[in-house]
């Protein structure tokens, strides 16, 4: 991952580290809770397994108010083969704490993504947003990012899956 940068006062952004699992669960089950409203299940173990180590399955940046304490994050992986045989940079979550919201958080994180995606040698990055969440269409948009009018998300539920692998 790259270096970080820092916002007015006291704010770094920067990659994550080990250190901060805790805050980094705290803000995935905050916006796990918006998005989706269902139970948290991921654990500090969890995270410690996925995101650190040999081959971390995902990486963030995170926005560190103080030592220890997190505004921010924006989650990513990479899809490792498209059908161009480039892998594919996603952001899976970006999310901000809401008493932090309109202070540059969201905009810093977003510019730590394009620095990393550039540094790894991806064109661009994407991601999944709500059809419904009109602030971060808007926030999105005044990044200069738009929606892929030709894609549609798509999940096979847990009954369905069952019936089809019988």
């Amino acid at each position: 991952m790259t270096g970080s940068a820092r916002m007015s006062g006291t704010t770094t952004v920067r990659p994550m580290q080990q250190a901060d699992t805790a805050e980094l669960l705290r803000l995935m089950q905050g916006i796990v809770t918006y998005e989706m409203g269902t139970e948290f299940s991921l654990t500090e173990a969890d995270l410690e397994r996925w995101g650190f180590g040999p081959q971390p399955l995902f990486g963030a940046f995170v926005a560190e108010l103080s030592p220890g304490v997190l505004a921010g994050m924006a989650v990513h992986y990479v899809i490792p083969f498209m059908h161009n045989a480039r892998p594919l940079l996603m952001l899976k979550w970006l999310y901000v704490d809401p008493q932090t919201r309109g202070s540059g958080v969201g905009r810093l994180l977003m510019r730590a993504m394009a620095r990393h995606a550039q540094a790894q040698g991806h064109k661009s990055f994407c991601w999944f947003l709500l059809k419904d969440n009109r602030p971060a269409q808007d926030f999105y948009r005044s990044l200069g990012a738009q929606p892929d009018a030709s894609w549609d998300y798509w999940n096979i539920p847990t009954a369905a899956l069952a019936a089809l692998a019988a």
